[in-house]
């Protein structure tokens, strides 16, 4: 008896397992019965987990009704991994179906013969579109809007408004305004579609649009296309150029996933890794790690360096050695925490130069009331296990210290490699690293050194 799954339980053996046997007897009908109120998200997350046989066999599947939004759906990663696996009907299909931004997403993931075979046998109109789109930088609001919109001009009433999207073709496929043009083409404002419905036709358009509506250069980085979205509440927005003529319109649903990808990214790289990690071919993934991982080693030299330095106080007193690992974890732990805070406030704006202090000053007083109950907590368990007043004071003092160093270690080196340019998400984990591990041997064992020795 087949088991029925759903779009959350394909991960389960058991269903997993029935999946897979559909696959490999070809029962396509079965498995278009299962799926076809799947979600294309839902379906492009179950192409990315299958190896490459299945794979072959659920798109040759898929192929007889393909749903162009599948390949949209796909991790960028992924799909620049897989694109020479997909029939070329399939991708051309594809492009004829979708909006210019992501017919742009699928083109740019194909290698130059097929992007340009692919070029030259869809319509003018179209390939324009897309070429316009691959013209702009990577990450902007250029790449990420789409040409195609609704755009009336200034001198239209609402009735000449209402005809002419009835008699417009093709409309886009989703869309929430109407952008208003003067007659040099250049932006003017928005009718929102509920405003149109709600006025009377003879209403004129230039006296209900909203004038001061926020536009974005198309030059503009997609983060901060983000966050104007997010503080605004938008569902769309206007991409402009130099002359402020009406390019294309980014929709709040490109915005959500820029958002979504955004977060991934700076997690990610706090980590030292990128988001071709999961997908990457070996070669690729231990090249990204290899950066981070070789100034981890150098940062990890010049921590032993410091301890090589109190070489002998560690001999007359080695019971430091085990000690020690708990100043520069806790320390760590404190600027990691900071860290954490300060990176998604940097990527939200919501902490820049001129609230730096105010924010040092927070995290510092965490440190300080964190630092008063852990080295309190360290003293008693010290000295419960060794009985020295003194070394108890020493690891509590040293621990005191550095969850505070680490707490302002956190917020300050973020904000620091901001201000010079350099991606705080991708350079702070190892500063603060070392700089916490630093800091809690030099400090501990220089306690040591003039309290035990």
């Amino acid at each position: 008896m087949n088991k029925e799954f759903n779009n959350l339980d394909l991960l389960k053996p058991d269903i997993f397992n029935n999946f897979i046997d559909l696959l490999e007897k070809k029962e396509s009908k079965k498995i278009f019965r299962k799926i076809k109120d799947f979600h294309p998200s839902e379906i492009a997350s179950y192409i990315q987990i299958l190896n490459f046989k299945h794979r072959k066999q659920f798109l040759e599947i898929l192929s007889q009704d393909f749903e162009s939004k599948i390949l949209v759906e796909l991790e960028s990663s992924f799909l620049k991994k897989i694109i020479n696996e997909i029939d070329m009907k399939i991708i051309f299909k594809a492009i004829n179906d979708l909006d210019s931004d992501d017919a742009t997403l699928i083109i740019k993931s194909l290698d130059s013969e097929r992007k340009r075979l692919i070029l030259s046998k869809i319509p003018i109109k179209e390939r324009k579109n897309i070429e316009g789109n691959l013209m702009y930088d990577e990450n902007t609001a250029g790449r990420l809007m789409q040409a195609e919109l609704v755009s009336v001009p200034l001198h239209y009433d609402v009735g000449d408004a209402i005809d002419y999207l009835r008699k417009k073709r093709p409309l886009p496929k989703v869309f929430y305004d109407l952008y208003v043009i003067d007659s040099n083409q250049k932006f003017a404002g928005t009718v929102s579609l509920s405003r149109i419905i709600s006025s009377s036709r003879k209403e004129k358009i230039k006296e209900i649009m909203k004038q001061n509506n926020m536009s974005v250069h198309s030059s503009l980085d997609q983060e901060d296309v983000a966050d104007i979205f997010r503080k605004r509440n938008l569902t769309s927005i206007a991409v402009i150029d130099d002359k402020k003529k009406l390019l294309g319109t980014i929709n709040v649903e490109d915005v959500v996933d820029v958002i979504d990808d955004e977060a991934q990214e700076d997690i990610l790289k706090l980590a030292g890794v990128g988001d071709q990690d999961f997908y990457g071919a070996i070669l690729s993934v231990t090249r990204a790690r290899f950066t981070w991982l070789f100034f981890n080693l150098i940062a990890a030299f010049f921590a032993t360096y410091v301890i090589r330095n109190f070489e002998g106080t560690i001999d007359k007193l080695a019971i430091l050695a085990a000690l020690m690992p708990i100043v520069a974890s806790m320390g760590g732990c404190s600027g990691t925490q900071s860290l954490t805070t300060a990176v998604r406030a940097i990527a939200m704006k919501q902490l820049t130069w001129s609230n730096a202090l105010r924010s040092m000053g927070k995290e510092v007083s965490v440190g300080l009331i964190n630092g008063i109950i852990f080295s309190g907590a360290s003293l008693a368990i010290t000295y419960f296990w060794f009985s020295d007043l003194i070394l108890s004071f020493v690891i509590s003092g040293s621990l005191f210290l550095n969850l505070i160093f680490g707490s302002f270690f956190g917020v300050f080196t973020p904000i620091f490699l901001t201000k010079y340019g350099v991606d705080p998400a991708i350079a702070s984990g190892t500063f603060v690293t070392t700089l916490t591990d630093v800091v809690g041997f030099f400090m501990f064992l220089s306690l040591a050194t003039i309290f035990l020795i």
